[in-house]
C-alpha cells in the first residue's frame, strides 16, 4: 500500500514537527501568563515555564525578573531593603510582586487551558 518512498516521508515528517516544537509551543495559548508593570503602566506580558530572565528599566534602575517552572520572582533589583527579592517565587493567579523602590509590579494573569480568560485583563481590550 505505501511504498519506500512514502515511510520515509511520513517518518521524516514526524521528525520535524516533533523537532520544531520547542520553537513554536508560546504561540499555544494554554498556560498561565504574568504582565510586569513599571509605573502603571504594562511594559510586557510572559508566560510561566519558559526559563527566562527579564530585564525591566524602573525608576531608579534594572530590575531583574526570572521565570521559571516554579514560577516568577525577582533575582535583582536596584532597592535598598531588597525585600522584593526576598519575597520569593509567585506561581498562582492573583498573586503580585512589588518592588516600590523601583515602582515595579509582576502579576500573574491567568488563562485556561482553553486560551480564554477567567479572570483579570483581558487580552482582546488592552
Amino acid at each position: 500500500m505505501f511504498t519506500r518512498a512514502d515511510k520515509i516521508l511520513i517518518v521524516v515528517l514526524i521528525v520535524i514537527s516533533a523537532l520544531s516544537y520547542p520553537a513554536i509551543r508560546h504561540l499555544f495559548l494554554g498556560g498561565t501568563f504574568v504582565t510586569i508593570e513599571v509605573s502603571g503602566k504594562e511594559r510586557r506580558v510572559v508566560r510561566i515555564g519558559l526559563d527566562r530572565e527579564v530585564t525591566v528599566k524602573g525608576k531608579i534602575g534594572d530590575s531583574i525578573i526570572r521565570f521559571d517552572r516554579k514560577g516568577v520572582r525577582f533575582v535583582d533589583s536596584p532597592c535598598e531593603d531588597r525585600s522584593c527579592i526576598e519575597a520569593g517565587y509567585i506561581k498562582d493567579e492573583g498573586e503580585v510582586l512589588r518592588c516600590e523602590a523601583n515602582d515595579v509590579t509582576v502579576r500573574i494573569i491567568g488563562v485556561d487551558d482553553k486560551g480564554t480568560k477567567e479572570k483579570g485583563i483581558d487580552f482582546i481590550t488592552r
